[in-house]
Parts: structure tokens; C-alpha cells; sequence
């Protein structure tokens, strides 16, 4: 079961551009998108009313798309406008709209009631273009549901068995645990590791035998992650007594924004972006560098993570370790919400 009042994750803005039609599917539901004439993004269902035939495969006309099995034409709303030989149309002529919000360099899409769609809903992110962060970016696809890629976004500890070879971290990512706090619609982590190796990405502009490391991320439903990360000098853990520490003191500073969405029961697509502070040595070079190591990264999650969604048939039971606190009570969060999606409503009667 899926939380359909919220907004997901459709597209990069710049996958969207003034000809094409994209198509995506969001918790199950065929989508359309494509820009207006405006610059404005609409969504609709990706289904023709008359045959259901995908409209992704039709053809933009201005503000509308029309069908390229019979010819129906529909507008951003949904309404069919034109139907090739004949005058009359009929009421029921039409297709779903979708709420939709270009922001953060992102294209959100409400699924559930359009009453209830409240831009102040949307969980905040860094935008492409914003000119203190040097970013890069792209997405994926996984063959598993998108639990499985949340909960692997929510427990680090598995970096130091999955990936020494992309990220390069040590072994402290697995022994030491952060500090989980939750939020109304997600959870807090906050994590220091003093004494770290220098991770892989940051080698050849970072002159120290170790760092320093302290990061803090909120992660909101769906599944949305921004995360800030410092490298600092040895010692600072201990000048802040592991508190949180003054950025300004950072040797490299980062940001990153990820953003999961379920495509299907068993399929989800990942967005991510990652940038280094411009002001804190984040050349071109280094962010290029950094991009190519994420999608190393990301590719052994991809593996790992659509190997356990096939090893995990339904009714496995799992056992559970201390560093499931963040992503059993995402868990707790995302149900919640659920539920009371799914909350009959009952009128007051005086």
C-alpha cells in the first residue's frame, strides 16, 4: 500500500523539455508530462480514454497531446477537445490531471486528493542551479520496491562492507551509531566520526592523515533525503564535545539530495544529486569526480539492494540490529500516515 497524498518525485526539470512527452509510473499509475507553451508542466494519466492507448506515444499540440491511435485530443486538464469525426463530445471524454510543482529543480506530482495538495507539503531541497553548490546529477532504476531503497538510504552502516571500493570510508560507519530523531512526516540522523581515513572522493585535494567527519540528514516522506556533510580537521569532534560544530571550521563541505520514488509494487526510481561548496575548493574537476564515484556507488546498492527484494518472498520475518532504529521508525512514520489516509471521515453532528 502506497501514501497517495503527498507529492513524488516525476522528473528532473530538465528531462522535461518543450517537445517531448515523458512517460513515468508513479505508485502504480501511468503518467504523462509534458511542458506547456508557458513553461509550466502538466501531468496527466497516461491512458486514453477510448482505448487506452498511452498518450506518451501520442503527439504535443501546444497545450494539449492528442492520441495517436484515434486521433482524441485532450488539454492540460484532462479534457478531450478534439475526437476526429464527430462534433458532440461526450462528458466522460476526458483523462486524470495531476497536481503538479516545478521546485528545487524537481517535478512533483501529487497522486492523491487535489484538494489536499499543499505546496507546503513538498520537502526541501537544494536546487541544480544554486550558485554556492557546484552540482551534478541523474537517477536509476531499481527492480524492487522502493522500502528496500529507503531503508538502505537510512541505516550507512552498510558502507563499510559495500562499498570500500567506490566511497572508500572506514570501518567506524559500522561500529559507531548517529543520533535518530523523529520528525512529523520523517526522521532526524545526525552522525560524527572523528579519526576517518580520507574517503575516496575528496584524496586529492584534502593534504591530512585523517578527518573529522560530521553529517546530518532529515529524511521525509515518501522517501527524501537531504544531506549535509563536513569534513574538518582532527581534533574538532572534540572542540565541539560532540556537539554541532560551526560549518566555517570545514575543510570540504557537501550536499546532497535524493529522492525516492515507487514506480510499481516491485520497481522505484532513484533521483539523486551531489555537490561540493564552491567556496570550499568545489571545482568542476572534483564534482565530476564525485558524480562518477556516486554512480559506482549507487550501482552496488543496485545490485545488492533488487537481490535482497528477490530473496525476500512475502511473510519473511528479519532480524533486527541496532542500526535499524532510523529506518524501522521511517517505517512507523510512512504507516502512520497510511492509516490515516485510509481513516474513514466522520462528519461532527451537533
Amino acid at each position: 500500500m502506497f501514501l497517495r497524498n503527498c507529492w513524488y518525485v516525476a522528473a528532473w526539470d530538465y528531462e522535461i523539455t518543450e517537445d517531448n512527452l515523458l512517460a513515468r509510473t508513479i505508485i502504480n499509475e501511468p503518467i504523462v508530462l509534458f511542458r506547456k507553451e508557458n513553461g509550466d508542466v502538466a501531468a496527466l494519466q497516461d491512458r486514453c480514454c477510448h482505448r487506452a492507448a498511452p498518450l506518451s506515444i501520442g503527439r504535443k499540440e501546444g497545450d494539449a497531446v492528442r492520441c495517436m491511435y484515434h486521433g482524441l485530443k485532450f488539454d492540460s486538464s484532462g479534457t478531450c477537445v478534439d475526437i476526429p469525426g464527430q462534433d458532440s463530445i461526450p462528458p466522460q471524454a476526458c483523462v486524470r490531471s495531476f497536481p503538479v510543482v516545478v521546485q528545487s529543480s524537481w517535478v512533483w506530482v501529487w497522486m492523491g486528493d487535489p484538494s489536499k495538495a499543499s505546496v507546503d507539503l513538498i520537502p526541501p531541497a537544494v536546487a541544480l542551479d544554486n550558485p554556492e553548490w557546484n552540482f551534478r546529477s541523474g537517477s536509476i532504476e531499481y527492480q524492487a520496491n522502493y522500502l528496500f531503497v529507503n531503508d538502505n538510504l537510512l541505516d550507512f552502516s552498510h558502507l563499510t562492507f559495500l562499498h570500500p571500493n567506490s566511497f572508500g570510508v572506514g570501518e567506524d560507519w559500522a561500529q559507531i551509531r548517529p543520533k535518530v530523531t523523529r520528525l512529523e512526516r520523517g526522521v532526524r540522523i545526525e552522525r560524527w566520526l572523528p579519526k576517518q581515513p580520507i574517503p575516496n572522493h575528496i584524496k586529492d585535494v584534502v593534504d591530512a592523515e585523517y578527518l573529522d567527519m560530521y553529517s546530518h540528514y532529515d529524511y521525509l516522506a515518501p522517501g527524501v533525503m537531504v544531506m549535509y556533510s563536513y569534513n574538518f580537521p582532527g581534533g574538532t569532534y572534540e572542540k565541539y564535545n560532540g556537539g554541532h560544530p560551526e560549518v566555517l571550521d570545514c575543510i570540504t563541505r557537501e550536499v546532497t539530495c535524493q529522492s525516492i520514488t515507487p514506480s510499481t509494487d516491485g520497481s522505484s526510481r532513484y533521483f539523486f544529486s551531489w555537490a561540493p561548496f564552491r567556496t570550499k575548493g568545489g571545482t568542476d574537476e572534483l564534482a565530476e569526480g564525485m558524480i562518477a564515484i556516486a554512480r559506482m556507488a549507487f550501482e552496488e546498492d543496485r545490485v545488492m539492494i533488487e537481490a535482497q527484494y528477490n530473496n525476500t518472498p512475502p511473510g519473511t520475518k528479519h532480524v533486527a540490529i541496532a542500526f535499524d532504529n532510523a529506518l524501522a521508525q521511517m517505517r512507523w512514520v510512512l504507516d502512520k500516515l497510511i492509516k490515516e489516509e485510509n481513516q474513514p471521515q466522520v462528519e461532527s453532528v451537533a
